[in-house]
This record gives structure tokens, C-alpha cells and sequence, in this order.
């Protein structure tokens, strides 16, 4: 079991590391001009599902209800928005990829730093899924791709040690 120091540490390291992911992915973007390329309209349509999204999290979080219906809802929207970048790898869909997985990156950062209940899975499938997934298909120097993998297996690591104070009664 974790003292408050050490889950502090943890749920600021991973927490941080999610916020950083999020500013590096929204920097790439940028670098690479899928975002200057886009269609105004997907740029918008991503600012949009994250209100909504971020609404009905806050919704969500205020009553008694279970977190998991956010939380699927973070992790069905970034999913659906991969199929997306996949249909239309040159076009909208990837534009609004780049973009809106920052925002979630940055999100579930907050998230957890904030211990919210909603983060801890939307941040877990970050790190084991769509994380490793972008840098195994992005076109980035393997220095870059192994130093991800690290960072997402200490995030994992982190995760795992923090589960059981997000998901025992408070």
C-alpha cells in the first residue's frame, strides 16, 4: 500500500508526464503543419467534442454515478477519431487527430493531478494503447520512439501502483 507521499509523487509524475505528452503532441502538430493544413471546420469540431465532453464529465462527476461513463466516453471519442485519421490519413481526419489527442493527453493529465475518478482509465489507455500505437506509426527518429516507450512503461508502472487509491471507497 502507498503512503500519501509516494501516491502524491506518482500521481504528480504521471500526471505531468501526461500534461508534457499532450504539449508535445499539440507542438508536433504544429511542427508538421497538420494543423495549419486544416480544414477550419475540423479544427472546430475537435474544440467542440472536447466542450461537450468536458461538460458531461463535469456532469458526471458531480453526482454518485459511476466514472466509468466518462471515462468511456474520453477513450470511445479518441478511438473513433483514429478510424478517422485512418480513412483520411491527408485530410480532416488526421488534422483533427493531431489535435484532439493532445487535448485529451492534456485533459487526463489534469485528470489525474487532480485525482479525478474518470482519468485513471482514460490515462491507462493512453499509455497502453493510443500512445504507442502514434509513435509506432508516426515518422519519428527511433531515439524518440524508444524514449516514448520508457516513459509510457513508467506511466504504466505508475498507474498500476496508484489503483487502488482511485478505486477503494475514500
Amino acid at each position: 500500500m502507498l503512503g500519501p507521499t509516494e501516491e502524491r509523487f506518482i500521481r504528480w509524475f504521471v500526471g505531468f508526464s501526461l500534461l508534457l505528452g499532450g504539449l508535445v503532441l499539440l507542438a508536433e502538430a504544429v511542427a508538421f503543419g497538420a494543423l495549419q493544413a486544416a480544414p477550419l471546420w475540423a479544427v472546430l469540431l475537435a474544440g467542440i467534442v472536447t466542450a461537450l465532453l468536458a461538460v458531461f464529465t463535469g456532469i458526471a462527476e458531480g453526482g454518485r454515478r459511476t466514472p466509468m461513463a466518462p471515462a468511456a466516453a474520453w477513450i470511445a471519442s479518441v478511438l473513433v477519431a483514429m478510424l478517422w485519421a485512418r480513412w483520411d490519413p491527408l485530410g480532416a481526419g488526421h488534422a483533427f487527430l493531431s489535435g484532439f489527442a493532445a487535448i485529451v493527453a492534456f485533459g487526463t493529465g489534469i485528470g489525474i493531478l487532480r485525482r479525478q475518478l474518470w482519468a485513471w482509465p482514460v490515462a491507462f489507455a493512453s499509455v497502453v494503447g493510443f500512445g504507442p500505437v502514434v509513435l509506432l506509426i508516426a515518422p519519428i527518429p527511433f531515439g524518440v520512439v524508444a524514449g516514448g516507450f520508457a516513459l509510457f512503461l513508467a506511466d504504466i508502472v505508475g498507474l498500476l501502483a496508484l489503483h487502488r487509491s482511485y478505486f477503494e471507497s475514500r
